[in-house]
């Protein structure tokens, strides 16, 4: 059964909180928020002159599901490191988000970021893919690629499937190398 407030209820409820002012929230957010932003659609602040060939796209690692996790490190990053990465602790500096773009636009985009970050004494940054659920194929194809992309990429140290609040196994918490 519903009760229905009253003009005498409601005055009532006024009056006694009337004087009563908000509580300020006394909780400190660890977490970074970056920008949303695309920091290559003005090419002109970038120019690469890097050569990408040593990233591959015929060398393929196990092919992962959108909804796997995914975690890589290479030998020496300390085990706190990469708990904390895992656990999504090390505040994120920049992020991208490759959605919409072909294999090739990718593969571009995440490699001239990369290069811009490190040339931003960037530690750590988000990477978007998505999980593949409009892929035509049953694994999802960028995720796939951005995994073996990654494990090639020298200055990659370490990456990990994001936590549920920055986009779960659809994106990457990634640690670079300090130029």
């Amino acid at each position: 059964m519903t009760k229905k407030t009253t003009d005498k209820d409601f005055s009532t409820f006024q009056e006694s909180i009337k004087g009563v002012k908000p509580l300020k929230n006394d909780r400190i957010d660890l977490y970074a928020h970056p920008k949303n932003t695309r920091p290559f659609k003005d090419k002109n602040q970038y120019n690469d002159t890097s050569d990408h060939a040593h990233i591959s796209d015929e060398r393929e690692s196990t092919e992962v599901t959108g909804e796997e996790f995914i975690f890589f490190a290479r030998t020496g990053l300390q085990f706190k490191t990469q708990k904390q990465l895992r656990q999504g602790k090390i505040i994120i500096d920049d992020h991208l988000d490759l959605h919409g773009l072909t294999i090739a636009e990718a593969r571009e985009t995440l490699l001239e970021f990369i290069s811009f970050a490190q040339k931003q004494q960037t530690r750590c940054i988000r990477l978007v893919h998505g999980k593949g659920y409009r892929a035509s194929t049953q694994k999802p194809v960028l995720k796939n690629k951005v995994n073996s992309w990654l494990r090639q990429h020298p200055d990659v140290l370490a990456f990990s499937s994001a936590q549920p609040k920055d986009g779960g196994t659809g994106a990457l918490y990634i640690i670079l190398k300090s130029m």
